[in-house]
């Protein structure tokens, strides 16, 4: 059976509402499959009636962001418990966070010289179906750039263009998860967000707490996928992955890629 952990709706930064991803998810042939929102666990109530009613197996799931001493990390939580009050109170935390980082973007693109205004910005009336996230969204809008990457760009640096300083420490979000019941899991060490060091990514993601590691993604090459696999075994740790699948807004990440099957993953009991 094909399973895919890792996905985005429109809940987040995805294009997705519930309904188009469960009818994608068929098309693909996938049988297992978790909505992993950004800070968000919105959508997975309807998701989850949604493939109860297709005969789909479903796994609750969040992915925070965190940051600690200048790191980012992205900390996935699995089989969470969505109305749990810690985890809320982080994914506010973040939500809110999120909100203060597009003012600022705003703010930085108006220094810079380009025709944007945050008293505009306010008013602006997002879409969530496009992707992405406020900020991004009226900058295309008012022609500033055309693209996610083109946003990044403007202000040579990723971390600064979408400075997530402030975020929940991975302790935080890892303790929130496993106060919802969930398993915390490290997303995509093979990301350049680590600083292209899955080894180090994950060793230190361990030390933190993390349950597992997501061994299968776009990002992880041959030799992070086979590292992480071999680490978890003989560490013990949960085996996942997932596509990373945001519907139309990262195109080059589509469901089912990579072709992940049930067998290839420690799944618990969903």
């Amino acid at each position: 059976m094909k399973a895919d952990l890792h996905l985005h709706t429109c809940a987040s930064d995805g294009t997705w509402r519930p309904e188009t991803l469960v009818q994608n998810i068929l098309q693909a042939g996938i049988g297992v499959f978790a909505v992993t929102d950004h800070d968000s666990v919105e959508n997975i109530s309807s998701a989850s009636r949604l493939a109860t009613e297709n005969g789909l197996k479903f796994i609750r799931g969040v992915e925070i962001s965190t940051t600690e001493n200048g790191r980012i990390f992205h900390i996935l939580g699995y089989n969470i418990d969505p109305q749990n009050s810690a985890l809320n109170e982080i994914l506010m935390f973040n939500r809110n966070n999120l909100e203060e980082r597009n003012k600022k973007s705003i703010i930085k693109l108006r220094e810079m010289g380009f025709p944007v205004s945050p008293d505009e910005f306010l008013l602006y009336k997002n879409n969530p179906e496009r992707g992405g996230w406020k900020a991004l969204n009226y900058a295309i809008d008012k022609g500033v750039c055309n693209t996610y990457r083109d946003f990044f760009q403007l202000f040579g640096d990723k971390r600064i263009g979408m400075n997530i300083d402030g975020c929940a420490t991975p302790g935080a979000a890892i303790a929130a998860i496993k106060e919802a019941g969930g398993i915390p899991v490290l997303a995509h060490p093979g990301s350049s967000i680590y600083g292209n060091n899955p080894p180090g990514a994950i060793k230190i993601a361990v030390d933190m707490g993390v349950e597992g590691v997501e061994c299968f993604h776009p990002e992880n090459n041959e030799e992070t996928t086979e590292y992480s696999q071999a680490f978890c075994r003989r560490k013990g740790l949960y085996i996942t992955g997932g596509s990373d699948c945001h519907g139309a807004f990262v195109k080059e990440r589509w469901l089912g890629k990579p072709d992940v099957r049930v067998g290839q993953l420690s799944l618990w009991d969903y």
